[in-house]
């Protein structure tokens, strides 16, 4: 199976399960405010949790996902960051997630990490 063919998911457990703890599952908070948010994946490492939303869709994601994600990870004091994972991301939504503290990943970022990491003597 070719790199294109693996889900959103597959690619963030072949990117980050070599130095984190990857929870496949998707997790269910409670926030501070009382709002139960949904992450659809966890990576944890060295006592810190971010939470990962992760949207397969034929478009570019929407600053409505990304603001849920920050409004998610500032309810949830068990979250420490999140990152969005996508197939498309746009100029603007970049600089959103850069401004907001979140990290925004797209399908050719996650296969791009993939192929450097393989052919890294």
């Amino acid at each position: 199976m070719s790199f294109v063919d693996k889900s959103l998911l597959e690619l963030v457990k072949d990117v980050f399960s070599e130095k984190y703890q990857v929870i496949e599952e998707p997790q269910k908070f409670r926030g501070k405010s009382g709002k139960i948010w949904k992450f659809d994946s966890l990576i944890k490492n060295a006592g810190e949790t971010h939470g990962l939303f992760i949207r397969d869709w034929k478009r570019e994601i929407s600053i409505t996902q990304l603001r849920q994600l920050h409004k998610a990870c500032i309810d949830v004091p068990e979250i420490h960051g999140g990152i969005m994972i996508c197939n498309m991301i746009t100029d603007f939504s970049q600089d959103y997630a850069k401004n907001f503290g979140l990290t925004i990943l797209s399908k050719g970022n996650l296969i791009s990490r993939i192929r450097t990491r393989q052919f890294n003597f």
